[in-house]
């Protein structure tokens, strides 16, 4: 294929840590916005000139960036061909009768290099953008004007850039090398190709790799610099199936002909009387889109075989030598085999055992389903997982730190506990109602099991109250400079920031949204409430500035941030703070048999000394002032 040259890799700076709206609570009222999320619906940031400090308004809340941004200015950034449009788009998939429809949701800003002054991406301006975090194989995306493209597996990002005059052909592709041929005829024969658009596909790693679409212009297929003939034949029968067709640029290493209905697809002439090998072409074929698939992280794509000296297909002959090639390779690049003799069409799948079959119901020149992928090459989960934007990442780790420093705040006691532990005027309430509705000895084991969940509810509360207890002690203890810290949802998240709330000290809820359990409580302070999207960076942030935490009885959630302090803290990646159980020695004996684990040699004795107990609010909390953790023996612990 014609297509010479190389394209440069995009260096994409890190986003800055712009800070986000958070839970704002006064009294009953809540008035949340996301941490991630910076902007109002449609909402864009304008660029930043240096030393100054841009807000946005979003709902009622003001967000204003700090610091300054002026140092950024000097930063030796280099400004390399790269997509970088200021709004990303969150896309939401909505099943549809063939394709599931995207809706777009303007975000937050994509690059630094958007904030910087006098800096320029160095592309056209795009006319769509199109975000594939979200998208798997064979599925199409919708910008917001609504037009739809097929993305093959892995992008992350396509953008939609018009070549309307020389210098964006330049843009594009860089007048150097091997493209000083293709820029220049391309520039001269622009006049009569429009409207040509060129997609930038971008990968996980922001690679990019371009193909020149002939969606709106199939004509276009006659004019593309460096195509021969032949392939120019066997693009115009894929386009009798199919609009969906760009042509890509070469890139340095191997590189297939086409993007065709979002798969990577190279063409291949067979000439039978000539005894030609299907099996060579594919064995071609393959190392061309593996070392395409494996620059940029994608999935399989296809092989198109054009037989020019036929009339009818042997399908027997084809489907032998494509199992022939298949043998012959380490790894399979490709997912279909579409075989064109004259305009009569024949595709070949592969199917779970890895073996390619005739597949009369496939439709053509469409992505194969994901399900049907295998490890042996680029494994789905690998190339359909979405990377976390590094803007949250960033975000949600500073913005609580800076608030709890406004607040004055110089230490935090952190809670943990289950969500579903009730207060005991709800545990009351929720008794008398099951009584009243089954009696006290149903016969029936649903009634059975509802009767002694609500006696358990009962039992339990008593957690709630000591909770509750805590928050208000170290609210007092603390005069205004230690703050209690949950994961700001119900049970004993609500009781210990319920506590310090009524106590008047500093109460921080830091909340994630869940499918269940993790609703808000109400009391937070206000500007102390903030909604995650990551459990990482919630997790680092209910450890921040800790003097001490606080177990009560929990579920896996609570667990594993007991076992994430233990090792953090016994591997000395975390200081050492007291680490409080509060209940009886012998639940936690009973849920967690650390003497055992001591005993077989697993831990140390000393480990036992890393966390104590208590029974009431008043135990914790000295524990706490104390400032270290009572080095006595676990009760169960063995010689």
């Amino acid at each position: 294929m014609m297509l010479s040259g190389s394209l440069l890799s995009a260096l994409v700076a890190l986003a800055p840590a712009l800070p986000a709206a958070a839970q704002v609570r006064n009294g009953g009222a809540t008035a949340t916005t996301l941490v991630p999320s910076l902007g109002a619906q449609g909402a864009l940031i304008p660029a930043l000139s240096a030393g100054s400090q841009p807000s946005l308004r979003a709902s009622s809340l003001e967000l204003s960036a700090a610091p300054a941004f002026a140092w950024l200015a000097t930063l030796p950034i280099p400004v390399l061909p790269v997509a970088a449009p200021v709004v990303s788009a969150q896309l939401d998939v909505r099943t549809a009768a063939s394709f599931p429809v995207l809706a777009v949701k303007p975000l937050a800003l994509h690059s630094l290099q958007s904030l910087l002054p006098g800096r320029d991406d160095g592309l056209p301006e795009a006319e769509h953008v199109y975000d594939g975090a979200l998208i798997d194989a064979g599925e199409r995306v919708a910008d917001a004007s609504g037009v739809k493209l097929s993305i093959p597996l892995g992008v992350r990002k396509v953008q939609v850039a018009p070549l309307n005059d020389r210098s964006a052909v330049g843009r594009v592709i860089p007048r150097v090398g091997a493209n000083i041929d293709l820029h220049n005829k391309l520039s001269k024969r622009l006049p009569f190709l429009q409207p040509l658009d060129a997609f930038i596909y971008s990968d996980v790693h922001n690679n990019q790799f371009v193909g020149l679409d002939l969606s709106k212009r199939p004509e276009n297929v006659e004019a593309i610099p460096g195509l021969q003939p032949h392939e120019i034949a066997t693009i115009k029968k894929i386009q009798a199936i199919t609009k969906d067709l760009q042509v890509l640029v070469r890139e340095e290493g191997q590189t297939p002909d086409l993007v065709v209905g979002g798969v990577v697809t190279e063409l291949k002439r067979v000439q039978f009387y000539k005894d030609d090998h299907v099996s060579v072409k594919l064995i071609r074929a393959n190392a061309q889109i593996r070392a395409h698939a494996r620059r940029h992280g994608l999935g399989r794509g296809a092989v198109v075989l054009d037989v020019f000296d036929v009339e009818k297909a042997v399908p027997e002959r084809v489907e032998a030598e494509i199992q022939e090639a298949v043998k012959a390779v380490p790894e399979v690049g490709f997912e279909r085999v579409y075989v064109f003799v004259g305009t009569e069409l024949k595709t070949y799948s592969r199917g779970r055992d890895g073996s390619f079959r005739l597949d009369p119901a496939a439709r053509p020149f469409t992505a194969a389903a994901v399900q049907d992928f295998t490890p042996s090459f680029v494994p789905s989960a690998l190339a359909g997982a979405s990377l976390p934007e590094m803007t949250t990442i960033v975000r949600e780790i500073q913005e609580p730190s800076r608030r709890l420093r406004a607040h004055g705040i110089s230490a935090t006691v952190t809670v943990y506990g289950s969500a579903r532990i009730q207060s005991p005027e709800a545990a009351k309430t929720g008794l008398a109602k099951v009584a009243a509705e089954i009696g006290w000895r149903p016969k029936d084991a649903g009634g059975k099991r509802r009767l002694a969940e609500a006696l358990s509810n009962i039992q339990t509360s008593k957690y709630y109250r000591i909770a509750r207890e805590l928050g208000a002690l170290i609210a007092q203890g603390g005069r205004g400079k230690v703050a209690v810290v949950t994961g700001g949802g119900p049970g004993i998240m609500e009781a210990a920031n319920r506590g310090a709330f009524e106590a008047g000290g500093p109460s921080v809820g830091y909340n994630i949204t869940l499918t269940s359990e993790q609703n808000p409580n109400p009391y937070a302070t206000p500007g102390l409430g903030f909604t995650f999207e990551h459990f990482v960076t919630r997790k680092m942030s209910l450890r921040y500035a800790s003097m001490g935490v606080v177990y009560f009885p929990g579920g896996y959630g609570t667990l594993d941030e007991l076992f994430e302090v233990l090792t953090l803290i016994h591997r000395g990646k975390m200081k050492r703070v007291p680490i409080v159980l509060v209940g009886q020695k012998s639940y936690w004996n009973k849920i967690l048999d650390f003497a055992e684990l001591a005993h077989q040699g697993l831990i140390a004795l000393d480990d036992l000394s890393l966390f104590t107990f208590a029974e009431t609010a008043d135990q914790a909390w000295k524990a706490i002032v104390s400032g270290q953790t009572p080095a006595a023996r676990h009760p169960a612990a063995r010689p």
